[in-house]
């Protein structure tokens, strides 16, 4: 292509190939024609576009490089990764029929306009959305899909004005303009701007605003999409609020968290403050205020928020402001993980404006939640809007506590502190307590990490020190201090080695403030402890170390795993056994990168089965001690029967579901049959979508595959495959058609299972590895053209998608 000048990354390579980063790596090792570098650094080289393509079509790697992947490449080349945004807006707006080229290349408009006439303009928009933000994603905030349809929900049902103050790329606006989750409504939205019609959720007006001028045009673009009337403007919310007298039904809002410049000392005597000036170490309570002086009477606003927010001393004033006139109205558990640029447990928080209509709310709503009960809390949420007074009470997920309770000392509005099994296990509400917890020992043993035999050599070593000294990380430690109680949270070598929330408070003063992605290290005499930190905004605490790679040539996870084996240190003769970690002497691995990531990608996996089996122990004490009590006050009561033994199978991705075997029952035997989903991807145009299993794959490593998975507890084949395409092949079923029934029983290993046969049409585009510790390649295949080796089972299951059918698929 004459004038193109694009490069790639080794990143952007895998997305074009539907493979890992590992498997651009070994390419680059093992083919000598692979294109050399053309520009980045060592650590991260460029390549040319159009050398990697003609290296891609003539080793096969791909049979067509996707068309909007060649346009996003040439979008990349206008501009530096700070001013993409901008780039990316424009392409935006003109799709939208508004605005004219100016910054981007006419090679790449050329480009996204063949795509968006083949995929609709609307298509290309979220894609060039999406994309951005993927780029992007160690800077942008966004907030996961599934939390903003949540948030979504509790804001509604029906307001007619919405308003987010820190849209970022409009998300949550989005979520809460666009149609109703299951409608199958759509917007009416395209090339030429929108309709002028509210989107089919009933908003009639949207507003937004965001700091970053180019994520604000980004965000209109996404706003523009549902079909509603909005804008969103830019600028700072909270020091030049651009909606000012705007009062609307619903806010939503997803702040910046631990943000010290909120505009403490310009903003001191604002008259938004109606329930007490914020801490200048609490920006989130400035959002929570600025939320409710933009709504009407009566009018909602959910936020997401840090949940040290909930327990914090500065904030407890507020939050006593808030419960005592009833504006703060439930606060909502979030597991870790679930907001992204922290790994820390967030809330959700739910307020109300007072709508001077006499009596306050005697009760406020805690609860807990996760995508799988998501539905639940919002129905206790919306039957507690009905009747703030009355009494709910779902065991262990949510229940309405006294605010009288709450306003003590402390102001600790933790729902997981009020939501102990011990007290709330009822003989109503134990069988689904006993479902969840029972579920949730089904995903830890689903979790247990997978490694296979290794070839038991030593290697070769490298010094903390050495690493320090060549610049691949840089090291802090911390002496003796005392923690007085107030500022910022701090991490303790307790945290270090339990893995809990920083609780503890100091004052930031000549302390050293963790990073996302560094590595802290605490020893005991009993041994050593490594935690990788996700989470911003904590300190570090007494006596531990603190080591910062350079995230090109150090891998965290990979540290932090090797460095927890090492041997324990000697106690400082404290009675604490405390003891200290000399960096000096301690050593890793030597390895290249993407060897440092296959590690690390299993350590973090570890690490967070770890993590599980000491909330589930500890959940498990709780249920234990429940049940006793229970049977003891006659709460609880034997049943009239011995339960029968029930086999619900886990998830796995054998084309016979042999990955997720029952137990075995007499010489090595498996008990019954059991039942998977097993799914065979086209794209409509007569390819199928293989997959090549890797060394971590429970059985025929190498082997391709189609995909497979169990049928869950209570589940439909439906859900079932369109949750296992998503999980396997990080894309969306758009076509579900039952093709067949295989009665598969294998002798090595034993296993009998029910496998039912589905085609499902996905897009090419969407595809990539969801789960790369199965499979280490994706490839689209003619029927007659297939790779080798087949998985041993895959030759009778496309036999049943060869076979002639009517193809009439529902849309999911």
């Amino acid at each position: 292509m004459p004038g193109d000048e694009a490069t790639v990354t080794a990143a952007d390579i895998a997305r074009m190939a539907g493979v890992g980063r590992a498997a651009v790596s070994n390419w680059r090792r093992r083919h000598e024609d692979f294109p050399e570098p053309v520009g980045g650094t060592a650590t991260s080289p460029a390549f040319s576009l159009q050398a990697v393509e003609a290296w891609l079509l003539a080793q096969g790697k791909v049979q067509e490089l996707p068309l909007r992947e060649r346009a996003w490449q040439q979008i990349r080349t206008a501009a530096d990764d700070l001013r993409l945004g901008e780039v990316v807006a424009e392409v935006t707006e003109i799709l939208r029929g508004e605005g004219e080229a100016r910054l981007v290349p006419p090679v790449a408009w050329r480009l996204i306009g063949r795509y968006a006439a083949e995929q609709g303009a609307d298509h290309a928009v979220r894609f060039l959305l999406d994309r951005y933000a993927d780029v992007h994603s160690r800077r942008l905030v966004e907030t996961p899909a599934e939390v903003a349809e949540f948030m979504a929900r509790l804001a509604g049902p029906g307001p007619r004005s919405v308003l987010d103050p820190a849209c970022g790329l409009g998300v949550l606006l989005a979520a809460v303009c666009g149609p109703p989750e299951g409608s199958g409504a759509t917007a009416t939205s395209g090339a030429s701007g929108t309709s002028g019609v509210s989107g089919t959720s009933g908003v009639e007006r949207a507003y937004g605003q965001e700091s970053d001028p180019a994520l604000a045009r980004l965000a209109q673009s996404r706003l523009a999409l549902t079909g509603a009337d909005g804008e969103v403007r830019a600028g700072d919310s909270l020091r030049r609020d651009a909606w000012p007298g705007v009062a609307v039904d619903a806010v939503v809002c997803h702040p910046p968290f631990n943000e010290r410049n909120w505009g403490y000392e310009e903003l001191t005597g604002d008259p938004r403050w109606e329930y007490g000036l914020p801490p200048k170490t609490e920006s989130e309570l400035a959002w929570v205020q600025h939320a409710l002086a933009h709504l009407e009477p009566g009018g909602v606003a959910v936020l997401l928020m840090p949940a040290i927010a909930a327990s914090r001393r500065s904030g407890r004033r507020i939050r006593s402001n808030l419960l005592r006139r009833g504006a703060l109205q439930a606060v909502i558990g979030l597991p870790p993980r679930m907001a992204t640029g922290t790994g820390l447990p967030v809330h959700v928080w739910v307020l109300r404006r007072p709508a001077g209509e006499g009596r306050t709310p005697s009760r406020v709503l805690l609860a807990e939640a996760d995508p799988g009960n998501f539905d639940a809390v919002a129905e206790s949420w919306h039957a507690f809007r009905a009747d703030p007074d009355a009494e709910l009470d779902r065991p262990g997920e949510s229940r309405t506590v006294p605010i009288i309770d709450l306003i003590d000392e402390d102001v600790d509005v933790t729902p997981s502190r009020r939501l102990g099994a011990a007290d709330q296990v009822s003989a109503e509400g134990y069988p689904a307590f006993r479902e969840r917890l029972t579920a949730r020992f089904e995903r830890l043993a689903a979790s247990v990490p997978e490694a296979v035999p290794g070839p038991g050599r030593e290697m070769p070593a490298v010094t903390l020190s050495e690493l320090e000294r060549i610049g691949a990380l840089s090291l802090h430690q911390a002496g003796r201090f005392e923690i007085d109680g107030s500022g910022d949270p701090v991490l303790t070598d307790r945290q270090v080695f339990d893995g809990g929330r920083a609780e503890a408070l100091t004052q930031p003063a000549e302390r050293t403030r963790i990073e996302p992605g560094d590595v802290v290290v605490a020893a005991r005499s009993g041994g050593l402890a490594a935690r990788v930190v996700e989470e911003s905004g904590l300190l570090l605490g007494p006596r531990l170390t603190l080591l910062r790679p350079d995230p090109d040539r150090l891998d965290p996870f990979f540290l932090a795993g090797f460095l927890r084996t090492l041997p324990a240190p000697s106690a400082s003769g404290t009675q604490s056994g405390a003891a200290r970690f000399d960096p000096r002497r301690a050593q890793v691995p030597r390895l290249a990168p993407d060897e440092q990531r296959r590690y690390g990608d299993l350590f973090r996996r570890v690490f967070a089965f770890e993590a599980e089996l000491r909330r589930l122990v500890l959940d498990g004490g709780l249920a234990a001690a429940a049940i006793a009590r229970g049977l003891v006050r006659g709460a609880l009561a034997p049943p009239s029967h011995a339960p029968a033994d029930a086999v619900r199978p886990t998830s796995g991705s054998a084309a016979d579901g042999s990955a997720a075997a029952g137990p075995a029952r007499g010489a090595g035997r498996p008990a019954g049959p059991s039942v998977s989903c097993v799914f065979v991807c086209h794209d409509g145009r007569g390819r199928i979508l293989l997959a090549r299993r890797g060394p971590g794959a429970r059985d025929e490593p190498g082997a391709w595959d189609c995909g497979a998975g169990a049928l869950e507890y209570g589940e439909s084949f439906e859900a079932a495959v369109a949750r296992e395409v998503r999980e396997e092949y990080s894309a969306e079923a758009l076509e579900v058609e039952q093709i067949g029934v295989r009665n598969v029983v294998r002798r090595d290993p034993p296993s009998h299972w029910v496998a039912v046969v589905f085609a499902v049409r996905v897009d090419p585009s969407a595809v990539a590895i969801g789960e790369p510790h199965k499979f280490d390649g994706l490839g689209w295949f003619a029927p007659d053209a297939l790779p080798g080796p087949l998985h041993s089972q895959l030759p009778e299951t496309l036999a049943l998608f060869r076979a002639p059918r009517a193809r009439s698929s529902p849309d999911l």
